[in-house]
């Protein structure tokens, strides 16, 4: 994979996204028959257990530790927001961390914020309202407010990702995030560990397909794809998520959101497509340092860097 042509790294993203679509329907199903606590304790475990491969970095620990406590924040809120509410709702209000994320940024590191972050920030905001609210402020959903609180999370995480990348290996940083993942999980779920022993071969399955495919394959693939793919492209790419996964929970779950809520949706999708477009810029001359700059071949561990910070994911 090491040297595969743009055109396959963009497929191989497509492939991934849609991946991610699948993944909110495969949780809302699993969810019948095992805790939320129970859930993320295994998955967490098993993905851990599958990138354990990854060369220790000693400098990832305490990143990582943050990065673990973010991600399963992230994961902790989705997954109760899918008990509670609607596969398609909880894809698109998980992708609003497209449009938090340049706002926290300037929160938190005192980063600049455009217009159009703004924008899209307002827009997505009516989007929400469309898709919430349609039928009247009494009929809020607890679980939307839950996955209203995995966008954040999700933001924060990415912010941080932003900052503590180019200190150490990403493959080292995505593994070790697991420990306390996996620890803060099984400290949730120890009152239910017992149920364990109930839980059909099915939505185990199901799990290590979160695990293993929704997790540690996509950390590879995605590693090694945005090499040659920019981050930007990327971005836009993984917009596509939550179209996707509503995509599979009709078909699959029979949701349907409605016209209002279709409408919300596009216009939060549309919000994130604002988010992450960027601006042409105008070609540089053959000596001017930002030209060389972008011309030159990364080395592996700056490539993983860079694949690191365009991860819109805390856990793919």
């Amino acid at each position: 994979m090491a040297g595969m042509p743009p055109a396959v790294g963009a497929a191989a993203l497509v492939g991934i996204t849609l991946i991610w679509g699948t993944t909110f329907v495969v949780i809302k199903q699993a969810l019948h028959t095992i805790p939320v606590p129970l859930l993320l304790a295994v998955r967490f475990t098993m993905a851990g257990l599958l990138l354990s491969w990854a060369r220790f970095d000693r400098r990832a620990v305490r990143p990582a530790l943050v990065l673990g406590v973010l991600a399963f924040a992230g994961f902790a809120t989705q997954t109760l927001g899918l008990s509670l509410t609607t596969a398609s709702k909880a894809a698109f209000i998980t992708g609003l961390s497209v449009i938090l994320t340049p706002l926290v940024a300037a929160v938190w590191m005192g980063r600049r914020v455009t217009g159009r972050a703004y924008l899209a920030a307002l827009v997505a905001l009516v989007g929400l309202a469309l898709m919430t609210l349609r039928d009247g402020v009494s009929q809020i959903n607890g679980g939307d407010l839950w996955v209203l609180g995995t966008a954040l999370a999700y933001a924060l995480f990415i912010v941080y990702l932003g900052e503590v990348a180019g200190r150490a290996s990403a493959t080292s940083l995505a593994a070790l995030q697991h420990v306390p993942m996996a620890v803060l999980a099984w400290l949730w779920a120890l009152p239910q560990v017992g149920a364990l022993r109930h839980v059909p071969l099915t939505t185990f399955l199901a799990i290590f397909y979160l695990a293993a495919v929704a997790t540690a394959l996509v950390a590879v693939v995605q590693t090694y794809a945005q090499r040659v793919v920019p981050a930007h492209v990327a971005a836009l790419i993984f917009v596509l998520e939550p179209v996707i996964a509503s995509i599979f929970a009709f078909f699959l779950l029979g949701e349907r959101l409605g016209m209002l809520g279709w409408i919300g949706g596009v216009l939060v999708v549309s919000a994130m497509f604002l988010s992450e477009l960027r601006p042409r810029r105008r070609p540089q001359p053959a000596g001017h340092p930002m030209a060389s700059a972008r011309n030159a071949s990364p080395s592996g561990g700056e490539a993983d860097d860079r694949a690191a910070r365009g991860s819109r994911r805390a856990d793919p």
